[in-house]
């Protein structure tokens, strides 16, 4: 991914490893910057910085639309006219940083005071959350509608399957985040439940919330392998506690 500004004396120019990351990888990247003045130029200040953003904020440029996490900035000293200086920088993305989503996403910002002009960076969540979900449209036919960064994680929102031992089910949120190296799944469903207390039988809504965590032998065989039949098992009991009863 690269990135030009022109702010004349000096040309910005940014470039880093790769084009998208995930949770719990680590952005690394060069900034460079050439003088093209007749006099030395003050570098002191200068950099890149690496937050969240509304896109909407930084599309229509508002003040402090960034909110810089991390930043590193060249050292103290002047840019020699025709010279160039390199900062080479890494950020860690946390296990549990915000995804980018419809609302707002992850940003590279760079230049005088580190924030001249700024750079999206996709940010796609856990690979282990992508397998799970995997698992729950193969097996049960779980749907994802819609994901977004939630505050407490990754929030799916997903369709459930047309079968009749989930027609009770209206929809599921599934949040997902990391405790450590614990997997944590936070299941939310919108249930249909009858109401047989009155005369009146009616259908009722309510929510069910369930949660699960499991830990790095529950849920990985190893880098990049996951531990399928225990993620499966415990899909299965999370599932069984909302499906319908006694279905003929």
């Amino acid at each position: 991914m690269k990135g030009t500004f022109f702010d004349k004396p000096l040309e910005w120019n940014l470039e880093t490893v790769g084009e998208t990351w995930q949770q719990g990888d680590v952005l690394c990247g060069t900034l460079r910057v050439k003088n093209h003045g007749p006099g030395p130029v003050d570098l002191t200040g200068t950099g890149v910085a690496f937050g969240v953003a509304e896109i909407k904020k930084i599309q229509s440029r508002a003040e402090g639309a960034l909110r810089p996490e991390q930043t590193q900035t060249f050292p103290s000293g002047e840019l020699n006219p025709g010279a160039t200086a390199e900062l080479h920088f890494k950020f860690p993305i946390g296990p549990n940083a915000p995804v980018t989503d419809k609302r707002s996403s992850y940003y590279l910002a760079f230049g005088k005071n580190c924030n001249d002009t700024q750079l999206q960076v996709r940010v796609d969540p856990n690979f282990l959350f992508t397998k799970v979900l995997g698992l729950m449209d193969t097996f049960h036919r779980f749907k994802i509608k819609d994901y977004k960064a939630g505050k407490k994680g990754v929030e799916y929102k997903l369709l459930p399957p047309a079968s009749r031992d989930m027609a009770n089910v209206e929809t599921l949120l599934l949040t997902f985040s990391m405790v450590g190296e614990n997997l944590r799944l936070k299941f939310d469903f919108q249930v249909k439940k009858l109401d047989t207390s009155s005369v009146t039988t009616k259908v009722n809504k309510e929510s069910v919330g369930i949660e699960r965590e499991l830990t790095p032998r529950e849920h990985s065989l190893g880098k990049g392998m996951i531990n399928q039949d225990l993620l499966l098992k415990n899909i299965d009991a999370v599932l069984s506690e909302v499906k319908l009863k006694n279905i003929y």
